[in-house]
């Protein structure tokens, strides 16, 4: 949802995400439809290494590796499952990109029409992807060799020559559209930011229609013929180290005999059922709800602030909102995720200080926004406060109501990202 803001600039934008030598597309739906799958097919060339990378190790971690190896299935089989498996968890994703970018950029246009690309371009570059990366990740041992292999893909998709003869990623039939409108465009394109100076639009009145389904469609038998090959070379009952397969069970058994021997001390009397300590339990709860990397980043970021100015700034402190997305899913409806309301039923605490204690939440968030306050009128900073207090209350309403936390997630995420486009759907600051 965050990428979503980004692929297609806001028209007030000074910058354009791709160009074909000096044009670009005008911000219509027709260009947007046309731009976005080559453009998620390049976020996700980036992205599939990564959700797919030590697949094998950790089902080798978890003790099911076992059952890829005892399994009476050929190779080919169980590689093909789990390239579909990759391949419907990376088409998700790219569809949910999709239709967000639709939404933000809406105009009244037919749907098919808009998805047409998203079907020609982005579903058969996903299960060659897909493919590639399990081949990979099943193939081979040594991790470095691995990222050279993938990116070697990559630069090979994108290699000039491949990009005329195949056009695996949709970029040349992109790049030809430009030529058929009389643009006089390079040999060459940019997939990045770059700053609207210079660059001349062109308007695209028609919907991207694929030349030739078949051109294609040949990735996915190409696909099939990548992992029958790769299935004779691999050797799925290849010897694993006993440390990764058989953790030793007598430490196991020695922490367990420690963990009897200690004597449990309360942090308090259970009888003294005080605000005080309520507080202390949730602050603890907090403290605990979001890992130590995303705290580093966040005060990295919240002392930068302090020392830039403008536009920067109310950029960074967004970025910091961004990273405390996980107290949603972990403080404020842990509870409920955890499966561990229950104690907070026989606790003895009455729900209101339960409720009140989840402010802490609220004191971390005007804590956040001190950066970007007006000292110089009060009027102004308490302004910013109370639009706080308004998202923090709607956010603790419906996560104490509906016990979920995803709907208020995705608001958050819509209204700090937005913030990159130069247009907040809610300025807060």
């Amino acid at each position: 949802m965050i990428l979503g803001f980004f692929i297609i600039p806001n028209p007030k934008s000074d910058y354009v995400t791709f160009t074909v030598g000096n044009y670009t597309g005008g911000l219509n739906l027709v260009w947007i439809s046309n731009l976005t799958p080559v453009y998620i097919n390049a976020i996700f060339s980036l992205l599939a290494i990564f959700i797919s990378q030590n697949l094998k190790k950790r089902e080798i971690n978890n003790n099911t590796f076992v059952n890829f190896r005892l399994s009476v299935e050929s190779n080919f089989q169980l590689l093909m499952q789990k390239v579909v498996s990759l391949f419907f968890y990376l088409t998700i994703l790219a569809f949910i990109l999709e239709i967000i970018i639709l939404v933000i950029n809406y105009q009244s246009y037919s749907l098919v029409s808009y998805l047409i690309p998203f079907f020609y371009f982005t579903v058969p570059y996903l299960f060659l992807l897909a493919s590639i990366c399990i081949l990979i990740d099943y193939l081979v041992d040594l991790k470095f060799l691995k990222y050279i292999l993938y990116f070697a893909f990559i630069i090979f998709i994108y290699n000039n020559s491949i990009r005329h003869t195949l056009d695996i990623t949709g970029i040349q039939e992109l790049m030809d559209n430009f030529a058929s409108l009389n643009a006089q465009t390079k040999d060459k394109f940019i997939l990045g930011a770059v700053k609207t100076k210079d660059i001349e639009f062109v308007n695209f009145n028609n919907f991207i229609n694929p030349k030739d389904w078949l051109s294609k469609i040949y990735l996915l038998p190409i696909s099939l013929i990548l992992v029958l090959a790769g299935s004779f070379v691999f050797n799925r009952f290849s010897v694993i180290r006993k440390s990764e397969q058989n953790p030793p069970v007598i430490k196991k058994e020695t922490n367990a005999s420690a963990i009897k021997e200690k004597t449990y001390h309360p942090i308090a009397f259970v009888s003294s059922f005080n605000f005080r300590h309520l507080l202390k339990a949730e602050f603890f709860l907090l403290r605990n709800s979001i890992s130590k990397n995303l705290k580093l980043v966040a005060l990295v970021l919240w002392i930068l602030a302090f020392f830039v100015h403008g536009e920067i700034k109310i950029l960074i402190i967004a970025a910091v909102f961004i990273t405390l997305l996980p107290l949603n899913q972990n403080y404020l409806a842990g509870k409920y995720t955890n499966n561990t309301f229950y104690a907070e039923k026989i606790s003895g605490y009455p729900l209101l200080m339960f409720i009140v204690s989840k402010f802490l939440l609220f004191l971390v968030y005007i804590v956040v926004v001190i950066p970007v306050l007006d000292y110089t009128s009060i009027e102004i900073s308490s302004f910013i406060i109370f639009k706080l207090l308004f998202l923090f209350i709607f956010q603790l309403a419906y996560t104490t109501l509906v016990k979920d936390y995803l709907l208020v997630e995705i608001i958050l995420i819509i209204i700090f990202s937005s913030y990159f486009s130069g247009v907040p759907v809610y300025q807060i600051f």
